[in-house]
């Protein structure tokens, strides 16, 4: 017990006023303040702008669409190259990955035969090529 209170003391004097930490702990509050005013500001700029392009006619709501989807692209870009760099350095040490690549379906066909009930098949795998926010590409056909 006694040990606890000397660590205690010890952990209170160190982040002081005017230590080292409580400096790092000054400068962080201030800069997390200025960033979260720049956001502020950020936000009323872009209220402002949505509102200039409702004026000049334009739908709002399906740029902000248009605008989504072309950063979705970007992080999925960015997102494929992340898993070929995988599948490279996987393969150039030899790791085994347990993944399928994309159309290759390991689903076995159901059996159409009339005398054999019918069997649930499982759903097929996810395509783990496609990002998890992105719809399946299959629904949209």
């Amino acid at each position: 017990m006694r040990a606890m209170i000397n660590i205690m003391r010890e952990i209170r004097v160190s982040i002081g006023y005017g230590t080292d930490a409580g400096q790092k702990l000054v400068a962080y509050s201030d800069r997390m303040e200025r960033l979260l005013d720049d956001m502020d500001a950020l936000k009323e700029d872009l209220k402002e702008l949505k509102a200039e392009i409702k004026n000049d006619g334009f739908n709002v709501r399906a740029l902000t669409k248009l605008v989504t989807i072309r950063r979705n692209r970007k992080t999925a870009e960015v997102e494929t190259e992340l898993l070929n760099d995988l599948l490279l350095y996987a393969h150039a040490t030899g790791t085994p990955l347990d993944c399928v690549p994309p159309g290759e379906d390991t689903a076995e066909p159901a059996s159409s035969s009339p005398s054999s009930p019918a069997v649930s098949q499982a759903p097929a795998p996810r395509d783990e090529t496609m990002p998890p926010w992105r719809d399946d590409p299959a629904a949209s056909e």
